[in-house]
């Protein structure tokens, strides 16, 4: 049996690859909520590095240098960092690709990652799911886990945090205050 080849006319495939303009800013939408949450959530482990001792242990344990990024695909919203001395340094998108990363969660679409930074879905679950791709270490990756966990457990409120967590830890300060101090994060930087 002989290849089969399919030919497809420029006007044929770029009617194929058309998406409505209310799709386009839905999907526009996700990317910058998504953004926001992952502006909130380096300055948030930033904070709790220093403010809750479970946090500081997580980050105490990886080695210096090690860096890590959470991300969604080709021109869509990134997170990458780094630890140093200093603490967690956020690296720019510009400059850094996920194959630099020690560790790379990448969620397999926009609607993945949305789900996850909407409090919609808990991180396990989307693991569980398949909404997202792992490279790198898992044991490291179970303890940036942990560390995403408590951030989220003080920048969702609580009535979100129960139902995306398996267990809420205790907090050792309360929303308005996580939020006002990664909001001072943002302005000193």
């Amino acid at each position: 049996m002989g290849q089969l080849t399919i030919r497809a006319e420029k006007a044929d495939a770029e009617r194929a690859y058309q998406v409505s303009a209310g799709k386009r800013r839905r999907l526009a939408g996700k990317k910058w909520f998504s953004a926001v949450i992952l502006h909130f959530l380096f300055h948030g482990l930033h904070v709790l590095d220093r403010k809750d001792e479970r946090v500081h242990g997580e980050i105490e344990e990886w080695e210096e240098g090690f860096a890590w990024g959470i991300g969604m695909g080709e021109d869509a919203p990134a997170l990458y960092m780094k630890k140093t001395k200093q603490g967690l340094l956020r690296l720019s998108g510009r400059e850094t690709t996920p194959e630099d990363m020690d560790l790379m969660i990448r969620f397999k679409s926009v609607d993945a990652a949305f789900q996850v930074m909407s409090g919609q879905v808990g991180v396990a679950a989307s693991y569980a799911r398949h909404g997202f791709v792992l490279k790198g270490d898992i044991a490291r990756a179970m303890s940036v886990v942990r560390c995403m966990d408590l951030a989220e457990a003080y920048l969702f409120p609580r009535i979100i945090s129960r139902r995306i967590l398996k267990e809420v830890p205790e907090k050792r300060m309360g929303l308005l205050h996580t939020y006002l101090a990664a909001i001072g994060h943002m302005v000193v930087r």
